[in-house]
């Protein structure tokens, strides 16, 4: 078969965009993972540094990935069992001082960790965290009907994105969630992304993490927790997902912290925010 030098030149056109086409998903995962996690190999710690009994558990994801997770439990039951799930960055050594007023106060903490973080398999993605989650809701349920707790889900950040998704997939199941609070999340990636100030920003990302539209698919009580001066994810996104969830009949609870900057809000809102989040944590109907 022989081709003019028009016909060669159309085929290499064809082969040319076929393959730009099957590059561009792959080119917009590879740089939404680079831009948006930031993982830490290993744990620096561990909680009984800091005299918190733990046990380390190991979960199987539904893709087959391994997943760490810290079991701590409360010296006496009928309290919750929170289900916790940090931010992009570091791992779970780095929320120890998070983890130890909620267990002082008589609350268990099972601390999942993402793929690709600490000692966890795999590699991060949107959908990968949500099997993440999943994985953990699994074994916190199991905990928490063993103790007679409530299951509460926490969330931070990122985090905050997971929890409002897994409450969303897990809305109609037994048996339900008791509450869900999340603190210094985003309304969308899309969202974070079109502040870049890079040229079609919102359309250049892999993923959407959507919790806009996530936390309306919920009924269970929410509380949300946002820094006043949140340099990196702005108030008016807290906001938003406060009125979308109003909006759509959920009960809600906010707390804007004077001061708070994205990582700090649980230290510079101090006896407001532990008072606020740990009524919550024990009553959140």
């Amino acid at each position: 078969m022989r081709f003019g030098h028009g016909g060669f030149l159309a085929v290499v056109a064809v082969i040319t965009a076929v393959v730009g086409v099957l590059m561009i998903p792959w080119l917009l995962r590879t740089v939404t993972n680079a831009m948006l996690f930031y993982p830490t190999r290993g744990q620096a710690a561990t909680p009984d540094r800091f005299g918190i009994p733990y046990q380390e558990r190991w979960l199987t994801s539904e893709d087959g990935v391994r997943i760490q997770a810290w079991w701590m439990p409360a010296e006496e039951s009928s309290g919750s069992t929170v289900l916790s799930f940090h931010g992009n960055a570091g791992t779970l050594s780095d929320r120890l001082p998070w983890y130890r007023p909620v267990l002082r106060s008589g609350h268990s903490v099972l601390a999942v960790e993402y793929r690709g973080y600490g000692d966890s398999g795999g590699e991060p993605s949107e959908e990968g965290l949500a099997r993440d989650a999943r994985s953990g809701l699994a074994l916190a349920r199991q905990l928490a009907r063993e103790r007679g707790d409530k299951l509460i889900l926490h969330g931070r950040s990122l985090g905050g994105a997971v929890a409002l998704r897994l409450a969303s997939d897990v809305a109609d199941e037994e048996p339900a969630l008791d509450g869900v609070l999340v603190e210094s999340t985003f309304t969308s990636l899309s969202a974070m992304a079109g502040r870049s100030g890079i040229p079609f920003g919102s359309k250049l990302v892999a993923y959407q993490f959507a919790s806009l539209e996530r936390i309306t698919e919920s009924r269970v009580p929410l509380m949300l927790v946002h820094g006043e001066a949140d340099e990196l994810i702005p108030l008016s996104m807290g906001k938003a997902l406060v009125e979308a969830a109003r909006r759509s009949g959920r009960e809600v609870r906010f707390l804007s912290v004077p001061g708070g900057t994205h990582n700090d809000t649980w230290i510079v809102g101090g006896d407001l925010y532990w008072s606020s989040s740990l009524k919550f944590i024990e009553n959140p109907s």
